[in-house]
């Protein structure tokens, strides 16, 4: 086998190999929140930093995409299992990345009011149809991508239970002029300052 060859079935393997682990760690977590065995380990956190650890662990096809970060200037803390949350993001900006063609821009996005977390793209967006059930465990979209066997709806689901737990929510909205908007909220973590 030639050199080339060879790296192309490396990455394949590796690649394959990362579905397999996140597949499980997606059905465990699942489980795990349905059947109520799974305890929050909640804390203060600094939710830009959730979001930039959670940057570090997605698809390695990131780079063939444009990801952009905006953040209000004040620090948001919120109450929650940094864990989990991270999970959240990663699923959210792999489902933009797999389902928007490279080049396409994905735009994560944290606000202080409502302490909301949205990452949108500029993908071709969710038929009305698809947003009803998207959330809904093993419902996958009728759409065209390049390993549609892999799809098998845990993704969404798994977030939806984890936002569900945390005490906040979670939807699907159009991008304007295309695209999707996730978006999820949390609840935010008082702070008292001591002078």
């Amino acid at each position: 086998i030639g050199k080339e060859k060879r790296r192309k079935l490396y990455e394949d393997i590796y690649d394959d190999s990362l579905w397999l682990i996140n597949l499980v760690e997606n059905l465990l977590s699942v489980t795990r929140i349905e059947d109520g065995t799974m305890k929050l380990r909640l804390a203060t956190e600094l939710l830009d930093e959730v979001v930039g650890e959670a940057l570090r662990h997605t698809d390695r096809r990131r780079c063939e995409h444009k990801i952009k970060i905006k953040q209000e200037e004040d620090f948001l803390l919120v109450k929650a299992d940094a864990r989990l949350i991270m999970q959240v993001i990663i699923n959210l900006v792999d489902n933009a990345i797999k389902y928007t063609p490279p080049g396409s821009e994905v735009v994560i996005e944290t606000k202080r009011e409502g302490n909301v977390v949205t990452v949108a793209d500029n993908g071709d967006g969710i038929s009305d149809e698809s947003k009803e059930h998207i959330f809904d465990m093993f419902y996958t979209a009728a759409t065209k991508i390049a390993d549609s066997r892999r799809s098998l709806g845990l993704g969404l689901a798994l977030c939806k239970s984890i936002i569900t737990a945390h005490g906040g929510t979670i939807s699907v909205e159009d991008n304007v002029p295309h695209g999707a908007v996730f978006t999820f909220t949390l609840p935010m973590e008082e702070v008292t300052l001591h002078e």
